[in-house]
């Protein structure tokens, strides 16, 4: 395994004078004689830098269009994940690419698009719900949000359970195409789930729509500030279950991440000539 590590050095050759100024933390070229993934890859970690970037406070890879090493060769992977935001500051985003070849003296060229994410409430992208707890089974989102995210419990999925079949396909022919489709996917949580559900230190949220749009779901106590969580589960996108150490306190406030036009600023990056280990 060989690892190159050159903090915080710019290198950012732009193109055009939008594109976001990045630096390089690190390049790990992992080769193995095996042929699984994992002993062979080439991994790049960078992290923003400049004065435009200090008026966001999440970033994150948004896609990679281009990446070559000093003799042609293509690296790009075939599957590039959805990557999460990272709060600015703190950020090593990670890029995963095919290893060089080993006559390659450098990766001639990195490029893709970063989306740059500043959430407020005055934008949209920030929607704090106080006594959360208390409302089960309902979208807790704007209807002019682009999802929807419902809290509900084990019992309160069993009570909607327990309705007579005949009197609860009445009430959803009732409902709105919208608020239909978040009951029929709780009721389809009853099978799933049953009795191990969620433990008493977890909340979980069934979420639907434009999912891609959702950043995070966090808690704050009463005082405001952000209630640590131990662990996230998410399970074919629409269950997102959270761990805390402690229970639940009725008092907490949900804050749902999301994004919206005006919180999101999507700018081109480049790194070049990144010379090899």
């Amino acid at each position: 395994m060989k690892t190159y590590l050159m903090a915080l050095t710019t290198l950012l050759w732009g193109c055009t004078a939008l594109a976001q100024k990045v630096a390089l933390v690190s390049l790990e070229d992992r080769r193995s004689l095996s042929n699984s993934y994992f002993g062979n890859r080439c991994e790049i970690e960078i992290k923003t830098t400049g004065d435009e970037v200090r008026k966001y406070k999440y970033v994150r890879i948004k896609n990679l269009t281009k990446a070559i090493d000093s003799e042609g060769v293509e690296l790009l992977t075939d599957k590039q994940d959805r990557a999460d935001y990272a709060e600015i500051g703190d950020e090593k985003l990670k890029i995963e690419l095919k290893n060089p070849l080993r006559k390659a003296t450098s990766i001639k060229e990195v490029s893709g698009t970063l989306d740059l994410y500043n959430p407020t409430e005055a934008n949209g992208a920030i929607v704090k719900v106080a006594n959360f707890q208390a409302k089960p089974n309902v979208n807790l989102l704007p209807k002019k949000a682009p999802l929807s995210i419902v809290f509900f419990t084990k019992e309160s999925v069993e009570k909607m359970a327990k309705e007579q079949k005949a009197e609860r396909e009445a009430k959803m022919k009732q409902l709105d195409p919208a608020t239909r489709e978040i009951a029929a996917g709780l009721m389809a949580l009853v099978e799933g789930f049953g009795s191990g559900m969620a433990g008493e230190n977890e909340l979980s949220f069934y979420v639907n729509g434009d999912i891609g749009k959702l950043v995070d779901i966090k808690m704050e106590d009463e005082t405001g500030k952000e209630v640590r969580r131990s662990g996230r589960f998410i399970s074919g996108e629409h269950l997102h279950t959270y761990s805390y150490d402690e229970k639940p306190n009725p008092k907490w406030k949900l804050k749902i991440l999301i994004e919206t036009p005006a919180s999101v600023k999507s700018v081109p990056f480049s790194l070049k000539d990144i010379e090899l280990p």
